[in-house]
């Protein structure tokens, strides 16, 4: 089974790339995530209380990436970016100071002010982002047989599941990638206009069904015929909801993470013979509080191999995952939202105080070199998607340039969660340092994880009082370094 390694962030960070397509359109510099020192204009405005519920008010549409700021000036610390394309609510309309806005300002129920000179009155109502799109990808199951067939059981658009912002592929072994200037030229039948590069991981807006065959657009509306791109399979792991699921009391949450499968045994002994049938990757399993023997390597999943006949399991990468709970960081209080990554489980529990309110397996950094900084931090900033490139002295086996990457949510420089489409490792190792998610965990969490975002947003910063969910990333012990970003 492939396993393709995962990214760490590069130096152009997905805030910064957004935040550039702003200054292009307002033609000024201003910061990034933290911001300048705010000004008498905009210290005054921040205090709108995260979560506000939208209250009547008017629809515009952002036409470009638009910017938004703490107060009704084009100075200070952003507050975050619109989508271009979408509507976003202002529930009021204001005057500005300092400049940078020819006329209103709108105010955002979310919070911060956003300039309305190039945002036109719309009655489409906004919806949070990303948009999904619908289409087949397939699944790691598949992925030996498209390989040697270059072929897939794909389900029509109009019947696909919507798990993705994008379309995700690349040129690959057999499949070309040619290209047309657009759907047009490609329906005319005429010849390619060149190649997609081979080094990029591309993300296509749309896929469209033609008399010629199913087609994938790009931004720029060249177009691919599906069949000649590989397809990226995507896994539709996702972790378990105990508010929705509620586990017994008494047990804990495991999943198998060798590829090969696991089985239970009679007694916690390897000698022990295999008594089941194997469990595929990626099976969950609840298995008893305490683990079956002192060195804490077996684990007791009651009623395992039958009505009261207990089965046991080995908790490594040749078996499964177990949740192993840690005293919360004392910055946590008893009923706050925070996120808690064990590196040695490769495991990620949203946690409500000290309640277990959501657990999945991640793909934390690989190895001494491209380890996750284990620490307490603040999610900082999130973004529905950005570019993710290697830097510009990277060797050439370790340059890579992966477009769209989804639901990103940094947590210190260059590191963030993330969903990821490349690869379906999660469990093990696999990352140069960001925490990776399968593409429905990844989306889960970035609803629920703070600093707030609003329908039509794209990105949004974190503010004094809006400083975004707590986040530890540890092993077994708890003691990490308070390594939180500082809010201007």
């Amino acid at each position: 089974m492939q396993m393709i390694t995962a990214l760490r962030r590069s130096t152009s960070s997905v805030a910064a790339a957004a935040l550039a397509a702003a200054l292009l359109f307002i033609g000024r510099a201003a910061s990034a995530a933290e911001g300048d020192e705010a000004s008498p204009a905009t210290a005054d405005h921040e205090g709108i209380s995260p979560g506000a519920h939208h209250t009547p008010g008017q629809i515009h549409l952002a036409r470009r990436y638009q910017p938004i700021y703490r107060g009704p000036a084009a100075k200070g610390p952003m507050r975050g970016l619109m989508t271009t394309g979408e509507t976003f609510l202002v529930v009021e309309r204001v005057k500005g100071s300092g400049g940078g806005c020819k006329g209103e300002w709108g105010r955002l129920a979310e919070g911060g002010y956003t300039c309305l000179d190039t945002a036109p009155v719309s009655d489409v109502e906004p919806v949070m982002q990303p948009r999904l799109v619908s289409f087949d990808h397939p699944t790691p199951d598949e992925y030996r047989e498209y390989v040697k067939t270059g072929t897939y059981e794909r389900s029509p658009i109009a019947d696909s599941e919507a798990l993705v912002p994008f379309v995700y592929g690349k040129r690959w072994r057999r499949w070309n990638a040619p290209a047309w200037s657009s759907l047009a030229a490609y329906e005319k039948g005429g010849p390619p206009t060149g190649e997609l590069e081979a080094v990029t991981k591309f993300h296509f807006v749309e896929a469209i069904d033609t008399q010629r065959g199913t087609v994938l657009r790009r931004a720029d509306g060249t177009v691919s015929p599906a069949d000649k791109v590989y397809i990226y399979p995507i896994d539709r792991f996702k972790g378990r909801d105990f508010e929705v699921e509620p586990i017994a009391e008494g047990l804990r949450p495991a999943w198998v993470v060798n590829y090969d499968g696991a089985g239970l045994r009679e007694t916690p002994d390897a000698a022990a013979p295999v008594v089941t049938p194997l469990m595929p990757f990626h099976t969950a399993l609840s298995v008893a509080e305490e683990p079956a023997t002192p060195d804490g390597k077996w684990w007791r999943v009651p009623d395992g191999i039958g009505p009261g006949q207990d089965g046991y399991v080995i908790a490594n990468t040749k078996g499964v995952r177990v949740w192993k709970p840690l005293r919360r960081p004392t910055v946590v209080g008893d009923d706050d939202l925070w996120v808690d990554v064990d590196t040695s489980q490769q495991m990620l529990g949203l946690m409500r105080g000290d309640r277990l309110v959501f657990a999945t397996l991640v793909s934390t950094g690989e190895g001494v070199e491209w380890a996750t900084p284990h620490g307490v931090y603040r999610v900082y900033d999130k973004s529905i998607h950005g570019d993710m490139k290697s830097r510009d002295d990277a060797e050439e086996a370790e340059m890579y340039n992966v477009e769209r990457v989804p639901w990103v949510m940094h947590f210190r420089s260059r590191y963030a969660l993330h969903g990821v489409f490349w690869h379906w490792g999660f469990g093990l190792e696999a990352s140069h340092g960001c925490i990776n998610l399968s593409v429905q965990d990844a989306r889960y969490l970035f609803d629920r994880i703070g600093p707030t975002m609003g329908p039509g947003w794209h990105t949004t910063y974190a503010t004094p009082s809006d400083p975004g969910t707590i986040l530890r990333v540890r092993a077994d012990n708890p003691k990490v370094p308070d390594l939180r970003a500082k809010l201007d």
